[in-house]
């Protein structure tokens, strides 16, 4: 059994531990008001439950981020199967995709680069695809890059996992964090949750325009809310080419900005956690990557052309 290694990457900002296991953030710690620093991702302290890791915490997602109907993944003119691992779909890659395999680990200057090979027709998807994830440190920020090259025509849509709980306490659950989004529409999910019809955000209590806390979207009704377990699971379209979107939470006084060059974020609040032992809603992720299953903005990419990415995560 292969082991798994614990990586560390600090400043006087930030401190980080990252595992060669899914290219996985399993700490990070940011310094609160008072100039301590707080650990505000949740993980196992037990690092062997990362091989398991059903909630894929703190882990790189892929080859496709998010949820495939039926499996059915259309490149060029052909259908691909992909593999079956939720209700008949295709969630996060399949099982036993590279968010639970070992990648080869690489320092580079104030940071890590992660990479792993994926064979043609791995968990179902075409051609031999090379990725790289690099974590890099900069003062308050981390900031992670995404680079694929491939042999031919396929598609990869790319993200973290990571569970973010500005508090540092996963007692406390993210209902007084306030939340703004640059974002005039999400998208709709079926009771499969998979992702279906763009809505526009006006009169919605999913409009995360001006900051709000996010007591205020649980205390109110909406279907789309109730289909996924009473909270968020949906991606967001960014309004511009640049997305952006912050969350602070006022008790640590520690505030998270996120941006990223992909055109939306999948936030996802949490709503499962109880079913592994965490509490309820006690974290929230912002998964950026392309809006799933719909195609808006694919990245399609062949051997002329690579798959590049990035998203930083801010912290003040």
């Amino acid at each position: 059994m292969e082991e798994i290694k614990v990586y560390k990457l600090e400043n006087e900002f930030l401190k980080v531990e990252l595992l060669n296991l899914g290219a996985s953030i399993k700490k990070l710690e940011v310094k609160d008001k008072n100039g301590n620093f707080r650990n505000v991702v949740l993980g196992f302290d037990d690092i062997e439950k990362y091989r398991e890791n059903p909630a894929y915490f703190g882990a790189v997602i892929g080859r496709t981020a998010g949820r495939i109907k039926n499996t059915e993944l259309k490149i060029g003119n052909k259908l691909y199967k992909l593999d079956s691992n939720n209700n008949g779909n295709t969630l996060h890659g399949g099982k036993n995709s590279i968010s639970h395999r070992f990648w080869t680990v690489e320092k580079i200057e104030n940071g890590l680069v992660f990479s792993i090979k994926s064979p043609h027709l791995d968990n179902g998807y075409p051609a031999n695809v090379e990725i790289k994830v690099s974590y890099i440190l900069n003062k308050n920020e981390l900031e992670i890059k995404y680079f694929a090259k491939t042999d031919s025509l396929t598609y990869l849509n790319l993200t973290n996992h990571s569970y973010f709980n500005l508090s540092g306490n996963s007692e406390n659950t993210i209902y007084e964090d306030i939340l703004k989004i640059n974002s005039d529409y999400f998208v709709g999910i079926d009771e499969n949750s998979i992702p279906c019809e763009t809505i526009a955000l006006d009169n919605n209590i999913f409009d995360f325009r001006k900051s709000k806390k996010l007591k205020d979207f649980f205390m109110a009704t909406d279907i789309q809310k109730t289909i996924a377990n009473d909270g968020i699971d949906h991606p967001f379209i960014f309004n511009e080419k640049i997305g952006r979107l912050e969350i602070e939470n006022l008790e640590s006084g520690i505030k998270l900005s996120v941006e990223t060059d992909n055109p939306a974020v999948v936030i996802y609040t949490g709503n499962y956690l109880q079913d592994i032992g965490f509490k309820k809603h006690s974290a929230i992720c912002f998964e950026t990557q392309e809006v799933p299953n719909l195609y808006l903005n694919p990245s399609f990419i062949d051997e002329n052309k690579a798959y590049e990415r990035y998203t930083k995560f801010i912290f003040n």
